[in-house]
């Protein structure tokens, strides 16, 4: 068993706290953009006020700030603790496949932050009164649906299969002592 230096552990605690603050941003989002959506679809509710779609669009935008902050600490510190710690990768099997789970998913997060930065952008600085509703609601739109829709629901189940696999370490090597 190898003990972690402290800034070893400062960084476990911070990419921790990134990881937090990134799965919570994303429920929070999901709450918030989904309500847009007459629920089961894809279709936006049409009696929802423009006023209200404008409001939760630009919190969707907001919040988004939180999330790529938390998945670009989670990332970084995330990273530099796997790839120092390769030599572990053979005796804590749970390890290896929980980083390699989050490489194969990174792609389809940074197509998504692609689509918050787009958004951002868009919405930004509008006034409510000359806010470009259409165009972020087809942004928003894009967002979801990467990969036929399947992409954030299948990497939100990989990264949920990562965080197990960094947990439980069900792949471990068992030494025995005499």
């Amino acid at each position: 068993m190898t003990t972690l230096s402290t800034a070893q552990r400062t960084a476990v605690f911070l990419a921790a706290l990134g990881g937090i603050v990134w799965l919570g941003g994303l429920i929070i989002r999901a709450a918030i953009g989904f309500d847009l959506f007459i629920p089961g679809t894809l279709t936006f509710k049409p009696d929802m006020p423009p006023l209200a779609q404008a409001q939760a669009l630009r919190l969707f935008t907001q919040t988004s700030f939180y999330t790529m902050s938390g998945y670009g600490v989670l990332l970084l510190l995330g990273g530099y603790l796997w790839l120092s710690h390769k030599a572990l990768w053979r005796q804590r099997g749970g390890l290896f496949i929980g980083g390699m789970l989050v490489i194969v998913y990174i792609p389809i997060e940074c197509w998504q932050i692609y689509y918050d930065i787009e958004l951002i952008q868009l919405v930004r600085y509008a006034s409510y009164s000359e806010f470009p509703l259409e165009a972020a609601k087809q942004l928003l739109t894009k967002r979801i649906t990467i990969l036929s829709g399947a992409g954030p629901f299948l990497s939100m189940l990989g990264y949920l299969s990562a965080v197990f696999f960094l947990i439980v370490q069900p792949m471990q090597m068992r030494t025995e002592e005499h």
